[in-house]
């Protein structure tokens, strides 16, 4: 347990307070962790001092892969913060990753679909960002972030299912190429969709890196 009751108040350690109110009772071992190491950040980090009070996370998935030597640690948070992410995001991945040797840290705003109705004949309003494409999309492009979409491209297969290849910019290949495999892997755990990865040198022309 990770509070404790002190004259009929629960006491709740100090670095679970980077955590949702209903996780910070019964916190996995993930969740504790990376709790410990916001909390470290906020207390003694000079650029992320500033920032880290505001921010507190949902939950914590770790994903690996037999394929992978390296897991995937998933930070989710709640959407209100992702303009603070972007200012700090890559700030923050580097000193995370450095507290869990061996593992990529990727940030992941948490977001909901919108159920379709039973009734097929039944109209629905939903907002775009509330669909499952915009969701997905936006998902993606958390776990690429800094870089950018250049360019995407669906690839049908005899079976019916569609393969997303994603190009990101050239420029950014010797910095992101090494996290791109677990990267997909990632994608497709928390969509279920394939998605492939390449490079784009000139957008305007939609010329596509070959090696």
């Amino acid at each position: 347990m990770a509070a404790t009751r002190k004259g009929g108040r629960m006491s709740v350690k100090p670095h679970l307070r980077k955590l949702r109110k209903l996780k910070r009772p019964n916190p996995s071992e993930d969740e504790d962790s990376v709790a410990k190491a916001l909390f470290e950040l906020e207390a003694t980090h000079k650029t992320l001092r500033t920032q880290l009070p505001r921010f507190h996370i949902n939950t914590v998935r770790t994903l690996s892969s037999p394929r992978f030597r390296r897991t995937a640690t998933v930070v989710f948070y709640p959407l209100r913060f992702l303009m603070l992410v972007r200012k700090i995001q890559r700030t923050l991945t580097a000193e995370l990753e450095k507290r869990f040797p061996g593992s990529i840290v990727v940030l992941v705003a948490q977001r909901k679909i919108t159920k379709r109705p039973k009734d097929v004949y039944k109209l629905q309003k939903v907002q775009r960002s509330r669909t499952s494409v915009a969701v997905f999309e936006n998902i993606l492009n958390d776990l690429i972030y800094p870089c950018d979409v250049m360019g995407r491209r669906w690839r049908c297969r005899t079976d019916g299912t569609k393969v997303m290849k994603v190009f990101l910019d050239s420029r950014d290949r010797k910095r992101v190429e090494s996290r791109l495999p677990i990267i997909a892997h990632v994608y497709k755990q928390l969509t279920h969709r394939t998605v492939s990865f390449g490079f784009m040198w000139n957008p305007k022309l939609q010329q596509v890196s070959s090696r």
